[in-house]
């Protein structure tokens, strides 16, 4: 079977229902399977995120290699020196919040981030089916569902 030179994997990770202020944890990592080919890198070129709690804010995704919790889901930010060294970060994309990116569905939101162009690898000790993971930290007070963001991520095969 050929590999297709682009592809998408769609995620629901699991955010917490407590309310969240600016830099408090959405949602620890979540495993995005798929996202590189076995002992090859892929370049995420989009990310699409229905937001069915309709929460018009931007939030920041931590993209990592392997699974390391950012701290405790629904308070800031407290990963430690050694956690974050061996999480193996890839880099840090900002979602869109009230742009011309995001679609408003009356009831829900549609967050789009497209050219994002950023070299993705897993990491080969800590799985072999070429997954990374992903966390989510907010911007604004907001309140979510448990399963209220599916996110699509968009990668290009190098």
């Amino acid at each position: 079977m050929a590999h297709r030179k682009f592809h998408t994997a769609t995620i629901t990770p699991t955010c917490v229902t407590s309310e969240v202020e600016n830099g408090e944890i959405i949602f620890n990592p979540t495993k995005v399977p798929g996202a590189c080919l076995r002992d090859s890198a892929s370049l995420l070129k989009s990310i699409s995120i229905h937001d069915s709690a309709d929460q018009n804010a931007s939030f920041d995704l931590y993209f990592m290699q392997v699974s390391k919790d950012l701290g405790t889901a629904g308070a800031a930010i407290s990963i430690s020196a050694a956690d974050a060294k061996l999480a193996k970060f890839l880099g840090v994309v900002t979602v869109p919040g009230t742009s011309s990116d995001v679609g408003n569905l009356i009831n829900s939101i549609v967050h789009f981030k497209s050219d994002i162009n950023m070299i993705v690898q897993s990491d080969g000790d800590d799985n072999d089916e070429g997954a990374i993971y992903v966390a989510a930290v907010a911007s604004a007070t907001k309140t979510y569902a448990a399963d209220s963001l599916s996110i699509t991520l968009g990668f290009e095969v190098l």
